[in-house]
């Protein structure tokens, strides 16, 4: 009587089970058919078959995107990405008897993400843009021996109202020790100078320490406490220089640092400022200005926005508002024009005003100490004509090096793409060659003729 009773129960479960078992696999079958179809969809869509869209569309679908709002809205997107190029799955779920299926959509320029509902006729329903969240690895630069040097966090600014996180690469081994410190480009930014999946910094430490230089990185001031800083009173001097002489005092404090070469190393907005700094700081023996600005950062932001602009095939109404106000705010800035409280790109004028008062040329031409100048061939953001400028303001020298790195965007990572804010989209490294002639150039303070 028990042996058939649990019997009993023992078939029912075993039958419960299978029935889920059913379900399931129905149920993942009914997925994969969605997935399926949402894939087709997409393929006919960019392929403008109209009559294969209209045929996986449902009714409702077909009635509020007829085919010319759906090749309106193609046109719109090429004109903003370029070219069409490839689309991929990147997720489905099920709601219900729907599926949302994501897939990321790939054009020349730019990448964005398209959600497509798909009923349990495998019909499409729904279809909408959402941005893609990426998720970056960061792994080592290639010519980082991370064997080879230790990190050791730090602290700057210890005990003053702004303390920030520091580390520095420092090599294995007993000193003495030819010792940078990196500055920051614009805007907030952390230890490593991470800009989407690319860590500029971090790359450039690593590669010097793993060459026997050791590298102080830290994270910027507007990074940690950008919101108790009072964007009104926001100058280059707290915001930049103000920190780079901390760090550069404290590692001419360390008992393995070289104090014949110490070098301050900065990027764009920090390699402009960066004569500034070493003649603030005094004690150091090196600069290297990495894309620097030379003229006004006001010009060379009008210069920035107008070449933006002209990537574009076509701008909207607002679009073309929004870029003009910024360009005659960069003009009555230049002319000394704009109200101190009014901004450019989030910015107010009086940081541009603070920055014109700030004789880069007099304080490079002052120093007394060996310059390293560099920029990449499809930098828009530093043009020639910065690094023109500069070979002039410093001729007649023979402790100036310049270097032009081929194929290098703003970071100095190398793209095949054209010059453009879609650059940033590409995830590398810091190219070796500048690794291999910065290491060099920090021992020696000279490197041979580049040939053309």
């Amino acid at each position: 009587m028990i042996s058939r009773y649990l019997m009993s129960r023992s078939i029912s479960r075993l039958l419960a089970l299978f029935g889920c078992f059913l379900i399931a696999q129905s149920a993942a079958a009914q997925l994969e058919s969605q997935r399926v179809a949402a894939s087709a969809f997409l393929d006919a869509l960019f392929a403008r078959h109209w009559e294969r869209v209209e045929a996986l569309e449902h009714r409702t679908m077909r009635e509020q995107m007829p085919r010319e709002r759906w090749a309106e809205m193609l046109d719109g997107l090429e004109n903003k990405g370029g070219a069409f190029e490839r689309h991929a799955f990147y997720s489905a779920e099920k709601n219900g008897s729907y599926a949302n299926i994501v897939h990321h959509v790939h054009f020349a320029k730019d990448s964005i993400g398209v959600r497509v509902v798909v009923d349990s006729l495998n019909l499409v329903g729904g279809f909408w843009f959402e941005p893609i969240k990426r998720e970056y690895r960061f792994p080592p630069p290639p010519y980082a021996d991370t064997t080879s040097f230790t990190e050791i966090p730090l602290t700057l600014n210890e005990g003053g109202d702004y303390p920030l996180d520091a580390i520095l690469a420092r090599p294995n081994g007993d000193g003495l020790f030819p010792a940078v410190v990196l500055v920051h480009g614009s805007g907030p930014s952390d230890r490593d100078e991470t800009i989407g999946g690319n860590k500029v910094f971090r790359d450039i430490a690593w590669g010097l320490a793993s060459r026997g230089v050791m590298v102080l990185r830290y994270d910027k001031r507007t990074q940690v406490y950008g919101r108790k800083m009072n964007i009104r009173t926001l100058t280059v001097q707290n915001e930049t220089i103000d920190d780079a002489v901390a760090a550069l005092k404290l590692l001419r404090g360390r008992p393995d640092t070289d104090t014949s070469r110490l070098i301050l190393l900065g990027h764009s907005l920090g390699a402009g400022l960066a004569p500034e700094i070493a003649a603030t700081a005094g004690g150091v023996d090196g600069v290297v200005m990495l894309a620097p600005f030379a003229r006004p950062l006001e010009v060379v932001i009008g210069d920035q926005l107008r070449f933006i602009a002209s990537q574009q095939d076509t701008l909207t109404r607002e679009e073309e508002i929004k870029l003009q106000n910024e360009l005659d705010k960069a003009a009555k800035i230049r002319d000394g024009e704009l109200m101190d409280s009014k901004m450019l790109l989030g910015v107010p004028a009086t940081y541009y005003y603070d920055l014109q008062l700030r004789n880069q040329k007099t304080f490079a031409q002052e120093l007394n100490v060996p310059f390293f100048i560099a920029r990449g061939s499809k930098d828009y953001q530093t043009p020639e004509m910065e690094i023109l400028l500069w070979k002039e303001w410093l001729a007649g020298r023979d402790d100036v090096v310049f270097r032009r790195y081929e194929d290098c965007y703003h970071l100095f990572i190398e793209t095949d793409a054209t010059p453009g804010p879609w650059n940033y989209q590409q995830e590398g490294h810091v190219i070796l060659s500048l690794i291999d002639d910065l290491a060099t150039w920090c021992k020696m303070f000279h490197l041979p003729e580049q040939t053309e």
